[in-house]
């Protein structure tokens, strides 16, 4: 399984989906307990599930990370591992991924200096405010140690987001 983790606005999300329509990858949904957005899926963007029903989970071992994040929870099922999916994660599930299916996974880290990822921030019309907390937050959270659990680091500055998904992908490719 292929993992991508990287700060804010370093292009997770649109890779993520570039690997999913034009190489055939799918989508490794996770689960929460958090409520459904307005035209958000059920079984395509989470599996949202009441909070009774993922501590039920939680202690028959149906997860292989979770985590509480603004009093919801958040979940990978073990069944949901496979080669051909994808999945953005935060530094704490790559490190919980890593103690657990090491050898089941590959991690790209997309590194991105901060003035780009402000500016793509400022571009898709993101709160000022809100940009300020998150670069602030990720600067605490995206560090060294994290590029060096990576299998691979992509610098996403100056590369479209085509490039980065077919190098990423080839690199993905010659470990399976």
């Amino acid at each position: 399984m292929l993992i991508l983790v990287g700060p804010s606005a370093s292009g997770k999300t649109e890779v993520a989906k570039y690997l999913i329509y034009h190489y055939g990858m799918r989508k490794l949904v996770t689960y929460t307990t958090r409520p459904m957005r307005m035209g958000e899926i059920d079984g395509a963007d989470y599996n949202f599930i009441s909070r009774a029903e993922f501590e039920k989970r939680l202690q028959d071992n149906f997860f292989l990370e979770s985590v509480e994040y603004n009093n919801q929870l958040y979940g990978t099922a073990f069944k949901d591992l496979a080669p051909d999916k994808v999945v953005i994660l935060e530094p704490q599930g790559v490190k919980n991924y890593l103690a657990k299916v090491r050898n089941e996974i590959k991690v790209c880290y997309l590194k991105t200096p901060i003035e780009y990822r402000l500016k793509r921030m400022q571009m898709r019309g993101d709160d000022p405010e809100s940009i300020k907390k998150r670069l602030a937050g990720d600067d605490t959270i995206f560090t060294e140690e994290l590029e060096e659990l990576a299998d691979w680091t992509i610098l996403s500055d100056d590369i479209t987001i085509p490039e980065m998904a077919e190098w990423i992908y080839q690199k993905y490719q010659e470990t399976l």
